[in-house]
């Protein structure tokens, strides 16, 4: 299991990443190069390298420099993962307001999948006390 955060503010263009600035918690198996994740501490990607299925939690503090929507989604190798997105309505800048959604994602034999937290709107998004989980349930 890894538990990776970003407490400071970070403004995150549209089309990128969230970027997770330390790792909380990170077991054994997270640690070495026979695990099954690889994650740079500062990176707002993590690459599952092996077969299973992975539960990945997501939950930010979301804002905008002014009023408009902020649209955070879950991706996997690029893509949205289908019902991960995380919508909200800012009425008034710097007006933050919490986002959270979880997935499974599954990782077929012999290959591995990148799994990141990305703003999908058309904005840049302000984005603080992030936090992602991503344990390994099979």
């Amino acid at each position: 299991m890894i538990n990776s955060v970003s407490l400071s503010p970070q403004t995150v263009a549209a089309g990128n990443n969230v970027l997770f600035a330390g790792d909380r918690v990170r077991t054994h198996v997270c640690r070495c190069n026979c695990g099954w994740l690889e994650h740079d501490a500062g990176s707002g990607l993590y690459t599952l390298t092996k077969a299973g299925v992975y539960k990945v939690d997501v939950s930010a503090n979301v804002s905008l420099a002014a009023a408009g929507n902020v649209a955070l989604a879950i991706q996997a190798n690029g893509e949205t993962v289908g019902g991960t997105q995380m919508l909200t309505t800012v009425v008034t800048a710097d007006d933050y307001q919490t986002v959270g959604n979880f997935a499974l994602i599954e990782v077929a034999c012999g290959s591995s999948k990148t799994v990141s937290v990305s703003n999908i709107g058309t904005t840049d998004a302000l984005v603080q006390t992030a936090n992602i989980a991503i344990q390994r349930l099979c």
